[in-house]
Protein backbone atom coordinates (compact mmCIF):
# COMPACT_ATOMS: atom_id res chain seq x y z
CA UNK A 1 0.00 0.00 0.00
CA UNK A 2 2.85 2.28 0.61
CA UNK A 3 4.39 2.29 -2.77
CA UNK A 4 0.63 2.44 -4.30
CA UNK A 5 -0.08 5.39 -2.06
CA UNK A 6 2.80 7.14 -3.37
CA UNK A 7 2.62 6.09 -7.28
CA UNK A 8 -1.10 6.50 -7.71
CA UNK A 9 -1.30 9.98 -6.80
CA UNK A 10 1.19 11.70 -9.31
CA UNK A 11 -1.56 11.95 -12.36
CA UNK A 12 -3.50 13.88 -9.32
CA UNK A 13 -0.77 16.30 -7.83
CA UNK A 14 0.70 16.61 -10.85
CA UNK A 15 -0.22 20.41 -11.41
CA UNK A 16 -0.25 21.25 -8.01
CA UNK A 17 3.68 20.09 -8.41
CA UNK A 18 4.56 21.74 -10.74
CA UNK A 19 2.71 25.23 -9.71
CA UNK A 20 4.97 25.03 -6.58
CA UNK A 21 7.91 24.57 -8.71
CA UNK A 22 7.08 26.44 -11.42
CA UNK A 23 7.25 24.28 -14.31
CA UNK A 24 5.13 22.96 -16.69
CA UNK A 25 3.23 19.62 -16.29
CA UNK A 26 5.41 18.12 -18.98
CA UNK A 27 8.21 19.25 -17.56
CA UNK A 28 7.71 18.68 -14.09
CA UNK A 29 6.30 14.80 -14.52
CA UNK A 30 10.33 13.66 -15.01
CA UNK A 31 11.14 14.80 -11.69
CA UNK A 32 8.28 11.59 -10.10
CA UNK A 33 11.15 9.41 -12.28
CA UNK A 34 13.40 10.24 -9.16
CA UNK A 35 10.61 7.99 -6.95
CA UNK A 36 10.49 4.84 -9.64
CA UNK A 37 14.25 5.42 -10.09
CA UNK A 38 14.89 4.94 -6.92
CA UNK A 39 12.36 2.30 -6.29
CA UNK A 40 14.46 0.62 -8.73
CA UNK A 41 17.95 1.27 -6.73
CA UNK A 42 16.16 -0.14 -4.01
CA UNK A 43 14.82 -3.51 -5.89
CA UNK A 44 18.04 -4.08 -7.18
CA UNK A 45 19.97 -3.80 -4.11
CA UNK A 46 17.18 -6.21 -2.31
CA UNK A 47 19.25 -8.78 -5.13
CA UNK A 48 21.94 -9.11 -2.72
CA UNK A 49 20.18 -7.70 0.55
CA UNK A 50 18.58 -10.91 1.15
CA UNK A 51 20.50 -12.97 -0.08
CA UNK A 52 23.22 -11.99 2.72
CA UNK A 53 20.76 -10.38 5.85
CA UNK A 54 17.62 -11.85 7.07
CA UNK A 55 14.23 -10.34 6.46
CA UNK A 56 13.81 -8.48 9.31
CA UNK A 57 17.14 -7.16 9.48
CA UNK A 58 16.56 -5.20 5.95
CA UNK A 59 13.28 -4.13 6.64
CA UNK A 60 13.34 -2.33 9.64
CA UNK A 61 16.51 -0.77 8.71
CA UNK A 62 14.73 0.30 5.41
CA UNK A 63 11.44 1.57 7.16
CA UNK A 64 13.46 3.47 9.60
CA UNK A 65 15.28 5.44 6.77
CA UNK A 66 11.65 5.66 4.71
CA UNK A 67 10.13 7.68 7.79
CA UNK A 68 12.91 9.61 8.33
CA UNK A 69 13.07 11.09 4.92
CA UNK A 70 9.17 11.24 4.70
CA UNK A 71 9.14 13.81 7.96
CA UNK A 72 12.08 15.98 6.21
CA UNK A 73 9.77 16.14 3.11
CA UNK A 74 6.64 17.10 4.83
CA UNK A 75 8.73 19.71 6.94
CA UNK A 76 10.74 21.27 4.37
CA UNK A 77 7.85 20.75 1.29
CA UNK A 78 10.69 21.87 -1.59
CA UNK A 79 9.96 24.25 -4.14
CA UNK A 80 12.79 23.50 -6.06
CA UNK A 81 13.46 20.72 -8.02
CA UNK A 82 16.63 18.92 -7.02
CA UNK A 83 16.08 18.91 -3.09
CA UNK A 84 12.75 17.50 -4.22
CA UNK A 85 14.18 15.20 -6.76
CA UNK A 86 16.84 13.59 -3.71
CA UNK A 87 13.74 12.93 -1.42
CA UNK A 88 11.42 11.32 -3.95
CA UNK A 89 14.44 9.31 -4.98
CA UNK A 90 15.05 8.42 -0.92
CA UNK A 91 11.38 7.24 -0.73
CA UNK A 92 11.62 5.25 -4.12
CA UNK A 93 14.76 3.13 -2.39
CA UNK A 94 12.36 2.43 0.43
CA UNK A 95 9.64 1.05 -1.36
CA UNK A 96 11.45 -0.52 -3.96
CA UNK A 97 13.38 -2.88 -0.85
CA UNK A 98 10.24 -3.05 1.00
CA UNK A 99 8.19 -4.12 -1.95
CA UNK A 100 11.04 -6.86 -2.58
CA UNK A 101 10.85 -7.94 0.80
CA UNK A 102 7.45 -9.12 0.61
CA UNK A 103 7.63 -10.15 -2.06
CA UNK A 104 10.02 -13.04 -0.91
CA UNK A 105 7.91 -13.36 2.36
CA UNK A 106 4.80 -14.65 0.03
CA UNK A 107 7.65 -16.74 -2.56
CA UNK A 108 8.20 -18.83 0.61
CA UNK A 109 5.51 -19.10 1.95
CA UNK A 110 3.00 -20.41 -0.46
CA UNK A 111 3.33 -22.89 -3.90
CA UNK A 112 1.97 -22.45 -7.09
CA UNK A 113 -1.78 -21.10 -7.43
CA UNK A 114 -1.98 -20.49 -3.79
CA UNK A 115 1.22 -17.90 -4.48
CA UNK A 116 -0.91 -16.57 -6.94
CA UNK A 117 -3.53 -16.02 -4.85
CA UNK A 118 -1.27 -14.59 -2.17
CA UNK A 119 0.23 -11.90 -4.72
CA UNK A 120 -3.34 -11.12 -5.83
CA UNK A 121 -4.25 -10.71 -2.69
CA UNK A 122 -2.05 -8.31 -1.46
CA UNK A 123 -2.61 -6.38 -4.83
CA UNK A 124 -6.16 -5.52 -3.53
CA UNK A 125 -4.41 -3.75 -0.24
CA UNK A 126 -1.98 -2.08 -3.42
CA UNK A 127 -5.94 -1.19 -5.31
CA UNK A 128 -7.05 0.04 -1.76
CA UNK A 129 -4.16 2.63 -1.27
CA UNK A 130 -4.31 3.66 -4.64
CA UNK A 131 -8.37 4.20 -4.45
CA UNK A 132 -8.11 6.00 -0.99
CA UNK A 133 -4.93 7.74 -1.40
CA UNK A 134 -5.15 9.58 -4.81
CA UNK A 135 -9.14 10.43 -3.35
CA UNK A 136 -7.50 11.75 -0.37
CA UNK A 137 -4.87 14.18 -2.50
CA UNK A 138 -7.70 15.06 -4.79
CA UNK A 139 -9.68 16.13 -1.69
CA UNK A 140 -6.47 18.45 -0.57
CA UNK A 141 -5.64 19.98 -3.85
CA UNK A 142 -9.47 21.34 -3.78
CA UNK A 143 -8.63 22.59 -0.51
CA UNK A 144 -5.68 24.53 -1.48
CA UNK A 145 -3.70 22.52 1.04
CA UNK A 146 0.07 21.59 -0.02
CA UNK A 147 0.82 18.42 -1.27
CA UNK A 148 2.93 17.02 0.37
CA UNK A 149 0.52 16.39 3.35
CA UNK A 150 -0.87 13.98 0.77
CA UNK A 151 2.59 11.85 1.01
CA UNK A 152 2.65 12.13 4.68
CA UNK A 153 -0.66 9.90 5.06
CA UNK A 154 1.08 7.11 3.08
CA UNK A 155 3.78 8.37 5.63
CA UNK A 156 1.34 7.25 8.71
CA UNK A 157 1.16 4.15 7.09
CA UNK A 158 4.17 3.15 6.92
CA UNK A 159 4.66 3.85 10.73
CA UNK A 160 2.24 1.22 11.35
CA UNK A 161 3.95 -1.21 9.29
CA UNK A 162 7.48 0.11 10.54
CA UNK A 163 5.86 -0.97 14.77
CA UNK A 164 4.22 -4.51 13.46
CA UNK A 165 7.43 -5.52 11.84
CA UNK A 166 9.01 -5.77 15.44
CA UNK A 167 6.31 -8.60 16.17
CA UNK A 168 6.43 -10.25 13.13
CA UNK A 169 8.08 -14.04 12.41
CA UNK A 170 9.39 -14.09 8.96
CA UNK A 171 10.09 -17.42 6.78
CA UNK A 172 13.86 -18.60 6.23
CA UNK A 173 15.83 -17.70 2.79
CA UNK A 174 19.02 -18.23 1.04
CA UNK A 175 20.35 -16.03 3.65
CA UNK A 176 20.17 -18.27 6.49
CA UNK A 177 21.64 -21.22 4.64
CA UNK A 178 25.59 -21.02 5.05
CA UNK A 179 26.06 -23.94 2.46
CA UNK A 180 24.34 -21.19 -0.06
CA UNK A 181 25.72 -20.04 -3.22
CA UNK A 182 27.12 -16.41 -3.71
CA UNK A 183 24.48 -13.75 -4.40
CA UNK A 184 26.20 -12.99 -7.59
CA UNK A 185 26.17 -16.90 -8.55
CA UNK A 186 22.22 -16.98 -7.91
CA UNK A 187 21.44 -14.07 -10.10
CA UNK A 188 23.36 -15.47 -13.05
CA UNK A 189 21.35 -18.80 -12.80
CA UNK A 190 18.02 -16.91 -12.92
CA UNK A 191 19.07 -15.48 -16.19
CA UNK A 192 16.98 -18.01 -18.07
CA UNK A 193 14.99 -17.13 -21.78
CA UNK A 194 12.21 -17.62 -20.33
CA UNK A 195 12.55 -15.50 -17.11
CA UNK A 196 14.14 -12.78 -18.91
CA UNK A 197 10.79 -12.60 -21.50
CA UNK A 198 8.60 -12.41 -18.02
CA UNK A 199 10.80 -9.87 -16.79
CA UNK A 200 10.71 -8.06 -20.35
CA UNK A 201 7.01 -8.07 -19.98
CA UNK A 202 6.43 -6.96 -16.55
CA UNK A 203 9.14 -3.94 -17.50
CA UNK A 204 6.47 -3.22 -20.35
CA UNK A 205 3.60 -3.52 -18.08
CA UNK A 206 4.36 -1.07 -16.13
CA UNK A 207 5.51 1.31 -18.91
CA UNK A 208 1.84 1.13 -19.73
CA UNK A 209 0.23 1.43 -16.23
CA UNK A 210 2.27 4.00 -15.29
CA UNK A 211 1.59 6.34 -18.62
CA UNK A 212 -2.01 6.07 -18.13
CA UNK A 213 -2.24 6.60 -14.31
CA UNK A 214 -0.01 9.85 -15.18
CA UNK A 215 -1.93 11.00 -18.26
CA UNK A 216 -5.68 10.19 -18.29
CA UNK A 217 -6.50 13.02 -15.95
CA UNK A 218 -4.23 15.68 -17.97
CA UNK A 219 -5.97 13.94 -21.67
CA UNK A 220 -9.46 14.89 -20.22
CA UNK A 221 -8.85 18.04 -19.36
CA UNK A 222 -7.02 19.11 -22.75
CA UNK A 223 -9.30 16.85 -24.75
CA UNK A 224 -13.15 17.10 -23.07
CA UNK A 225 -12.29 20.54 -21.04
CA UNK A 226 -13.19 18.90 -17.51
CA UNK A 227 -12.51 19.82 -14.66
CA UNK A 228 -9.21 18.77 -12.05
CA UNK A 229 -11.32 17.05 -9.39
CA UNK A 230 -13.76 15.34 -12.61
CA UNK A 231 -10.29 13.86 -14.12
CA UNK A 232 -9.56 12.59 -11.22
CA UNK A 233 -11.97 10.15 -11.30
CA UNK A 234 -9.93 8.03 -14.17
CA UNK A 235 -7.42 6.84 -11.42
CA UNK A 236 -9.86 6.98 -8.71
CA UNK A 237 -11.87 4.63 -10.67
CA UNK A 238 -9.39 2.27 -12.14
CA UNK A 239 -8.04 1.86 -8.65
CA UNK A 240 -11.22 1.23 -7.01
CA UNK A 241 -12.93 -1.39 -9.36
CA UNK A 242 -9.48 -3.24 -9.16
CA UNK A 243 -10.12 -4.13 -6.05
CA UNK A 244 -13.09 -6.32 -6.65
CA UNK A 245 -11.35 -7.30 -9.97
CA UNK A 246 -8.52 -8.69 -8.02
CA UNK A 247 -10.27 -10.17 -6.01
CA UNK A 248 -12.34 -12.24 -8.82
CA UNK A 249 -8.67 -13.09 -10.21
CA UNK A 250 -7.72 -14.75 -6.64
CA UNK A 251 -10.96 -16.99 -6.95
CA UNK A 252 -10.36 -17.77 -10.65
CA UNK A 253 -6.99 -18.78 -10.38
CA UNK A 254 -7.55 -21.79 -8.29
CA UNK A 255 -10.22 -22.50 -10.88
CA UNK A 256 -8.22 -21.86 -14.20
CA UNK A 257 -4.78 -22.54 -15.34
CA UNK A 258 -2.57 -19.52 -14.33
CA UNK A 259 -1.21 -19.08 -17.81
CA UNK A 260 -4.53 -18.75 -19.41
CA UNK A 261 -5.86 -16.35 -17.20
CA UNK A 262 -2.97 -14.32 -17.38
CA UNK A 263 -3.07 -14.43 -21.10
CA UNK A 264 -6.99 -13.75 -21.15
CA UNK A 265 -6.27 -10.35 -19.13
CA UNK A 266 -3.74 -8.96 -21.15
CA UNK A 267 -5.35 -9.41 -24.77
CA UNK A 268 -8.62 -8.16 -23.06
CA UNK A 269 -6.25 -5.15 -21.99
CA UNK A 270 -5.13 -4.64 -25.60
CA UNK A 271 -8.88 -4.76 -26.10
CA UNK A 272 -9.79 -2.29 -23.99
CA UNK A 273 -6.51 0.33 -24.08
CA UNK A 274 -7.84 0.92 -27.43
CA UNK A 275 -11.52 1.86 -26.81
CA UNK A 276 -9.93 4.72 -24.60
CA UNK A 277 -8.43 5.82 -28.25
CA UNK A 278 -12.19 5.92 -29.75
CA UNK A 279 -14.18 7.44 -26.39
CA UNK A 280 -16.03 10.12 -27.99
CA UNK A 281 -16.56 12.12 -24.39
CA UNK A 282 -15.41 12.39 -20.54
CA UNK A 283 -18.11 10.21 -19.63
CA UNK A 284 -17.82 7.19 -21.62
CA UNK A 285 -13.86 7.67 -20.91
CA UNK A 286 -14.55 7.31 -17.20
CA UNK A 287 -16.87 4.83 -17.38
CA UNK A 288 -14.54 2.51 -19.40
CA UNK A 289 -11.26 3.01 -17.09
CA UNK A 290 -13.95 1.12 -14.46
CA UNK A 291 -13.79 -2.05 -16.84
CA UNK A 292 -9.87 -1.57 -17.42
CA UNK A 293 -9.23 -1.46 -13.69
CA UNK A 294 -11.53 -4.47 -13.17
CA UNK A 295 -10.03 -6.59 -15.92
CA UNK A 296 -5.93 -5.62 -16.05
CA UNK A 297 -4.78 -4.75 -12.35
CA UNK A 298 -4.49 -8.58 -11.66
CA UNK A 299 -1.62 -9.08 -14.79
CA UNK A 300 1.59 -7.93 -12.64
CA UNK A 301 1.47 -10.11 -9.96
CA UNK A 302 -0.37 -12.83 -11.76
CA UNK A 303 3.22 -12.31 -14.70
CA UNK A 304 5.34 -12.42 -11.24
CA UNK A 305 3.57 -15.89 -9.86
CA UNK A 306 4.26 -17.59 -13.46
CA UNK A 307 7.59 -16.09 -13.53
CA UNK A 308 8.30 -17.35 -10.11
CA UNK A 309 7.57 -20.35 -11.55
CA UNK A 310 10.13 -20.59 -13.85
CA UNK A 311 12.64 -22.24 -11.47
CA UNK A 312 12.45 -24.82 -9.05
CA UNK A 313 12.21 -23.32 -5.67
CA UNK A 314 11.47 -19.71 -6.57
CA UNK A 315 14.94 -18.03 -5.02
CA UNK A 316 14.57 -14.83 -3.72
CA UNK A 317 16.82 -12.98 -6.39
CA UNK A 318 14.79 -14.58 -8.77
CA UNK A 319 11.15 -12.72 -7.07
CA UNK A 320 13.63 -9.56 -6.97
CA UNK A 321 14.64 -9.51 -9.99
CA UNK A 322 11.11 -9.34 -11.82
CA UNK A 323 9.98 -6.71 -9.44
CA UNK A 324 13.43 -5.09 -10.45
CA UNK A 325 12.62 -5.10 -14.23
CA UNK A 326 9.29 -4.28 -13.51
CA UNK A 327 10.26 -0.76 -11.67
CA UNK A 328 12.92 -0.13 -14.74
CA UNK A 329 9.32 0.32 -16.19
CA UNK A 330 8.10 2.57 -13.51
CA UNK A 331 11.33 4.29 -13.52
CA UNK A 332 11.52 5.31 -17.28
CA UNK A 333 7.72 5.65 -18.22
CA UNK A 334 7.24 9.44 -16.45
CA UNK A 335 10.33 10.64 -18.39
CA UNK A 336 9.57 8.57 -22.05
CA UNK A 337 5.64 9.44 -21.65
CA UNK A 338 6.69 13.20 -21.13
CA UNK A 339 9.17 12.81 -23.37
CA UNK A 340 6.08 11.62 -26.45
CA UNK A 341 3.41 14.12 -24.85
CA UNK A 342 5.98 17.32 -25.30
CA UNK A 343 6.85 15.81 -29.14
CA UNK A 344 3.02 14.58 -30.03
CA UNK A 345 0.44 16.04 -27.46
CA UNK A 346 -0.78 14.24 -25.10
CA UNK A 347 -3.39 12.44 -26.81
CA UNK A 348 -0.03 9.88 -27.90
CA UNK A 349 -0.39 8.78 -24.16
CA UNK A 350 -3.09 6.76 -24.68
CA UNK A 351 -1.84 5.51 -27.60
CA UNK A 352 1.30 4.80 -25.99
CA UNK A 353 -0.72 2.45 -23.30
CA UNK A 354 -2.29 0.71 -26.24
CA UNK A 355 1.02 -0.23 -27.55
CA UNK A 356 2.20 -0.89 -24.06
CA UNK A 357 -0.39 -3.72 -23.39
CA UNK A 358 -0.46 -4.91 -26.78
CA UNK A 359 3.24 -5.80 -26.66
CA UNK A 360 2.99 -7.24 -23.36
CA UNK A 361 0.25 -10.00 -24.19
CA UNK A 362 2.75 -10.78 -27.17
CA UNK A 363 5.78 -11.33 -25.14
CA UNK A 364 3.95 -13.25 -22.40
CA UNK A 365 2.50 -15.49 -25.21
CA UNK A 366 5.92 -16.37 -26.43
CA UNK A 367 7.27 -17.16 -23.14
CA UNK A 368 4.46 -19.32 -22.28
CA UNK A 369 4.97 -21.05 -25.75
CA UNK A 370 8.73 -21.32 -25.33
CA UNK A 371 7.75 -23.60 -21.76
CA UNK A 372 5.07 -25.79 -23.80
CA UNK A 373 7.19 -26.39 -26.44
CA UNK A 374 10.18 -27.77 -23.57
CA UNK A 375 7.60 -29.73 -21.36
CA UNK A 376 6.74 -31.42 -24.23
CA UNK A 377 10.24 -31.75 -25.13
CA UNK A 378 10.89 -33.83 -21.66
CA UNK A 379 7.64 -35.25 -21.47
Amino acid sequence: MIMSGLLTQIGVILNAVSSSLNATPAATVGVFSWLTGGALCGTFASLFLYARHSLKQVLIANYTLFLAIMLVLVVVAPTTYWPLAILLWGLGVGCGCGLAGGAVVLSKTYHEAKRASAFLATDCAFSAAGFIFPSLAAVIIAAQIDWVYSYGAVGALALVLWATLFFVRFPATEADDTNAASALSQFKRVLTPRVCLIALGVCAYLIAQTTFLTWSPNYLQHTFGVSEKVSAQAVGNYWGMSIFGLITAAIFVNKIPQRSLLMLVTVLASLITFTFMLASSAEWFLFTSYLFGFTTTCIYKIAISVGSQQLASAPAVLVTFLLFSGNVGSTIAPILSGWVVQLFGVQSAIIMTWVGYTFVALVFGFCLLLEKRERRAHA
